[in-house]
């Protein structure tokens, strides 16, 4: 038994371990008589799931994870960039399997995840649940054959804090996606990944069953129909502004009565005063 540090990052059972493992010095810490032994050693934090049942591969075989008879068999965690949080299983993006990439983005240990791509959230990872199951089930209901797929809307939602929920628009602040780590933090594409990544410690189900309806700058369309026309939501700029709240700063107070004031139209005024 020997740690493959490269490939399965796990105890293997093999006799295509690296030549200098062999080495003195080096032996009676890589190669080992027993699986309990080597797990002890080298990793104690992936439990039961060392060793590895596996076969032992080349450590220049590349593409294990996806390849591996024919879909991955191993569950990893892996960022989830919709959720903002570590994933588990093995239902990962194909393009984290192979090439090379499976070192920097597939991991056996969830606090690893973590650390490297989400080290400012606090319930990371969001599952642990081992996928037994086809790769492609977890996020999928069960349709009967005849029927048609869920339309999927290419929507995006930011939070509002000051409500405590998520708004499903794209009518956020310019800052929020000024850079990607500000894009990454604050706009997501699924809702649930919103009100997860934000209000999971103040009230999760309470921003889930309350999401507030923005304004699109162009309607989103359905990613799986390609019929849609991507119409703009706004086709009478003066009249949505004339719908928004402004500040009669001569009474101290926010009006909603369309009563706006010519100036506050006008380009470079309105994402101060209206609302």
């Amino acid at each position: 038994w020997f740690p493959d540090l490269i490939n399965k990052l796990n105890c293997v059972r093999g006799s295509n371990y690296e030549n200098w493992m062999t080495t003195e010095g080096f032996e009676p810490y890589y190669l080992f008589g027993n699986a309990e032994d080597c797990c002890e050693k080298w990793y104690p934090a992936l439990g039961s799931d060392c060793p590895e049942q596996g076969r032992a591969v080349n450590p220049e075989a590349e593409d294990e994870p996806w390849h591996s008879a024919p879909y991955s068999m191993q569950n990893y965690y892996f960022p989830d960039f919709e959720t903002n949080n570590c994933g588990f299983g093995w239902d990962y993006p194909a393009w984290m399997g192979h090439s090379g990439y499976e070192k920097h983005y597939l991991s056996r240990i969830g606090d690893e995840c973590c650390s490297k791509f989400f080290p400012t959230v606090g319930n990371c990872p969001q599952e642990h649940t081992q996928q037994l199951d086809y790769h492609w089930t977890p996020y999928e209901d069960n349709i009967y054959n005849l029927d048609d797929m869920p339309i999927t809307y290419n929507h995006t939602y930011y939070p509002d804090l000051n409500a405590g929920t998520c708004v499903n628009g794209t009518d956020y602040d310019k800052w929020m996606a000024s850079d990607v780590d500000f894009i990454r933090l604050y706009l997501f594409k699924k809702l649930k990944g919103c009100c997860t990544h934000w209000f999971t410690s103040f009230d999760l189900d309470g921003c889930m069953n309350n999401v507030i309806q923005g304004v699109y700058d162009i309607e989103p369309c359905p990613t799986n129909r390609p019929e849609c026309n991507h119409n703009a939501s706004i086709t009478n700029i003066t009249d949505h502004r004339l719908g928004m709240w402004y500040p009669d700063l001569d009474a101290y107070m926010c009006k909603h009565d369309r009563q706006t004031p010519e100036w506050m139209l006008d380009e470079g005024y309105t994402e101060w005063y209206l609302f």
